[in-house]
């Protein structure tokens, strides 16, 4: 420190910060700030104001407070606070400090919240127009998007902004949707070229894609293909949630026939491969056509940015998939809800349909956003904070997503009754792995009548879930 200035200490630097002047004066705490305000055209006046009382006194003294609680403040903001004695900056910290900070940047951003919600749903609302019922073909005449819906149903992309669509590619009909976007579904079929589906297949076993799958294969005439692991789901799927059942539609237990999908399934100009990618549920599979560079992903990608994940997302296993797909030579992605990433000039601007982004470099921004997390949520969990406030710190106001989707993630936690929640975003990177088990699972407990008087069931789930 010396070699910089004689008047710097190594303890007095790690304690508040230090600037030194052209001139060779030696600035500390508040004014230290104030002189580099003074630098910046967007900060000069509260560098100004800040040099003269009572300003500087009123500086000072946030200054120290911030400085005492720099550890809950970086928290906060999304920060992992590294500092050179870590244990006694944290026993020094007011964790109130945290809430208060965050509580604070809500009501500072509450007038953003309003109007990225408000410019979410016109968003949403013009989207859900543009693709009502409509199908989107694509060069080539392999790949089509179906866009289906049904009542309630459009109340989901309405309000959140998810389509539900079938894809048609190559003469497979994929993900062919739920019973309450049957009517949707059949119109559809019924303006496609005859002979077009020589197949269905299913990627997960999710609602919203398996619902007419017996249903499908039956108008179609042709066979129904499925993973092993969907098909042991299928034959007895569990019963889902309110909400869920109320507007998506429970499926039915899957009926044979059905085959079970190897590593290629067959289309009409050769195989495609067959991928696991768990991670948004641990049966996910996706459809890769090395020939065309297109990859069929299901729900294994949607959205760079998401928040509110299904109950049955591992994150963890999530991360892993998504570096794998990014080994593969991918020029077109396509979500399971109706987006189609690519650069490719052949592919047709389709607005709320086609997003202009090179698929590698979509699925990379994901997944340095998983890692984000996973690291947001370690540091929480070796620091000992509460759930609530790990899933505080992984939507800091000072990121742009976090008061963007704000409206729409607390809105469906209201409207399914928690069970789709910013809460279930941090609870996905506990599922499985050692590694992984930074916070506490959660734990359902099933109770079956056996008996004519069954005796009393204990069950118990952590205190702070």
């Amino acid at each position: 420190m010396a070699g910089i200035h004689p008047g710097l200490e190594l303890d007095a630097c790690l304690r508040e910060l230090h600037v030194v002047t052209p001139q060779g004066v030696v600035r500390r705490g508040w004014d230290a700030v104030a002189e580099l305000a003074r630098l910046f055209p967007a900060t000069f006046v509260i560098g100004w104001l800040g040099r003269m009382p009572p300003f500087c006194w009123i500086g000072d003294v946030a200054y120290r407070f911030v400085a005492r609680n720099r550890y809950a403040v970086s928290k906060c903001r999304g920060g992992a606070c590294r500092v050179a004695c870590p244990d006694e900056v944290k026993k020094k910290s007011f964790f109130g400090t945290f809430w208060s900070c965050y509580l604070i940047g809500l009501l500072i951003r509450l007038p953003l919240i309003v109007g990225a919600g408000v410019r979410d749903f016109l968003s949403q609302c013009f989207a859900f127009l543009r693709t009502f019922r409509r199908r989107a073909d694509f060069p080539g005449g392999k790949l089509s998007i179906l866009f289906l819906g049904g009542v309630p149903c459009d109340v989901v992309p309405i309000l959140f902004g998810e389509l539900f669509t079938a894809v048609v590619y190559d003469g497979l009909l994929i993900d062919p949707g739920s019973p309450r976007m049957r009517r949707s579904l059949a119109r559809h079929l019924r303006r496609l070229p005859q002979g077009t589906i020589k197949a269905v297949v299913a990627t997960h076993h999710h609602e919203e894609h398996v619902g007419n799958l017996n249903w499908a294969s039956q108008a179609t005439s042709t066979p129904l293909y499925l993973s092993s692991a969907t098909a042991a789901l299928l034959k007895s799927p569990w019963r889902l949630p309110f909400v869920r059942a109320a507007i998506i539609g429970q499926p039915s237990p899957l009926q044979p026939p059905f085959e079970i999908l190897s590593d290629h399934i067959g289309t009409a100009h050769g195989p495609l491969q067959v991928l696991s990618t768990p991670g948004h549920c641990d049966d996910h599979i996706v459809l890769y056509d090395p020939r065309e560079k297109v990859l069929i992903a299901g729900d294994a990608f949607m959205g760079s940015y998401f928040a509110t994940p299904n109950p049955d997302v591992d994150s963890c296993q999530w991360i892993d998939t998504l570096e794998r797909l990014l080994a593969l030579d991918i020029e077109v992605l396509v979500e399971g809800h109706g987006h189609v990433h690519t650069m490719r000039p052949d592919f047709p601007d389709i607005p709320g349909v086609v997003i202009r982004e090179d698929p590698r470099v979509a699925l990379e921004k994901k997944l340095d956003y998983l890692r984000w997390l996973r690291e947001q949520i370690e540091s929480g969990k070796r620091d000992g904070l509460t759930v609530a406030a790990v899933e505080a710190t992984c939507f800091p106001w000072g990121h742009g997503r976090a008061w963007e989707s704000f409206s729409k993630s607390e809105l469906i936690r209201v409207l399914s009754l928690g069970h789709f929640s910013r809460s279930e975003l941090v609870r996905s990177f506990v599922r499985t792995g050692a590694a992984c088990e930074v916070l506490p699972a959660v734990y359902q407990a099933h109770l079956h009548r056996t008996t004519p008087n069954p005796p009393a069931v204990a069950t118990s789930t952590d205190p702070r879930l």
